[in-house]
């Protein structure tokens, strides 16, 4: 009986050991919405959210972003979707996470209910887009279980998205912006400014002009501007660059070749989120408002810390047409992407979740690792 006992023992034993050489961890974290959400899919979904709330979370002194533990403990402020939270890092990951899976479900449901096919140059920009990723980050995606199969399925997503936005939105969407709606844009939303730039920062030596420098190469723009307002040749900003901007390189100790100071010149329509890099955090534009002070067609000057730029506001439609700016500045992005994007992020949070709890568990943030 004793060595039936025993001989039973050993047996499960061994079972138990064949079986534990054959189990690995699920494929997929389960579904949202119908959607299988791949478990490389799930991770790297984890891993960006990780990467937001530790630039959101108070560590105490000598806690670090790659400090996993102390991150998921750690409180955390900000904003997910319209809602400003506070809690742990934990549960900030956890939130975040599953906010991107929701929209990572939704757009492949939209996708398919347009009918939607990606292009040969969408699945090549997402393939090239993984390669370049896993060059440089590869063995840090591989230590957190992301293969580079799942970093291109996530891009494809980002290009499906794209996909929807021109289905719906596109000159044949479903629901097309008219050509009034881009005038409008065009004339109440955007500027359109043509600029010379005067280098504030010597590149070669990383350092900031100083104080008589910095007025030395202010008097500089001054009398760009005034050489500008003069002027009548539609080229006369790049012959303004190439004159003024090596003076300036040359007030820091450095110097520009003039066929290289042309790039300093430059003319063409800001969106919204272009002009919102000259934000002044009063309310106000720092760029547009001293152009629209000068009034259409003068030149300006204006400090920008980084430089002085020698500016004007023109009409834009003096350059070009409404299905011209279309194209070249992507203004259907500019126009139509946040719209999109809230709708995908509300349909996403009313998608059934079925997701699996003991998968999550297996990939837990806590396993999460920023070296390598």
């Amino acid at each position: 009986m004793k060595k039936q006992f025993i001989s039973l023992a050993l047996a499960v034993m061994m079972l138990l050991g064949v079986t534990g050489c054959a189990m690995s961890t699920p494929s997929s974290v389960g579904t949202i919405g119908g959607v299988d959400i791949p478990a490389g899919v799930y991770l790297l979904a984890q891993y960006n959210a990780y990467n937001t709330a530790a630039s959101a979370a108070e560590l105490a002194t000598g806690e670090t972003a790659s400090d996993v533990k102390a991150v998921l403990k750690a409180q955390c402020t900000g904003t997910i979707g319209d809602e400003e939270v506070t809690t742990d890092g934990a549960d900030y990951v956890s939130r975040l996470t599953l906010r991107s899976l929701q929209y990572y479900a939704a757009v492949e449901k939209k996708f398919q209910e347009l009918g939607g096919v990606l292009d040969d140059a969408a699945t090549a920009e997402a393939a090239q887009r993984a390669d370049s990723l896993w060059e440089s980050n590869g063995d840090l995606y591989t230590a957190n279980g992301i293969g580079k199969a799942s970093l291109e399925t996530y891009l494809l997503n980002a290009q499906k998205a794209q996909a929807c936005l021109e289905l719906i939105y596109g000159e044949n969407g479903s629901n097309p912006v008219t050509e009034q709606e881009y005038l409008d844009y065009i004339t109440n939303d955007c500027a359109y400014l043509e600029s010379v730039q005067l280098p504030l920062f010597d590149q070669s030596t990383y350092a900031f002009a100083t104080e008589d420098q910095k007025n030395e190469i202010t008097a500089l723009a001054e009398q760009c501007r005034d050489e500008l307002n003069a002027a009548t040749s539609e080229s006369a900003a790049y012959l303004a660059a190439m004159n003024y901007v090596p003076q300036a390189f040359s007030v820091l100790g450095s110097t520009v070749d003039a066929s290289q100071a042309i790039y300093y010149a430059g003319s063409g329509l800001y969106t919204p989120d272009d002009l919102s890099s000259y934000d002044d955090g009063t309310g106000g534009n720092t760029l547009t408002d001293a152009t629209a002070q000068a009034g259409p067609g003068i030149w300006t000057v204006v400090d920008l810390g980084m430089s002085v730029v020698v500016v004007r506001q023109m009409d834009p439609l003096e350059y070009g047409d409404v299905s011209s700016y279309v194209e070249s500045c992507s203004l259907l992005d500019a126009l139509k992407s946040e719209e999109l994007q809230n709708i995908l992020y509300a349909e996403g949070a009313a998608l059934e979740d079925g997701l699996s709890a003991s998968a999550l568990k297996t990939y837990s943030a806590s396993k999460i690792k920023k070296t390598v």
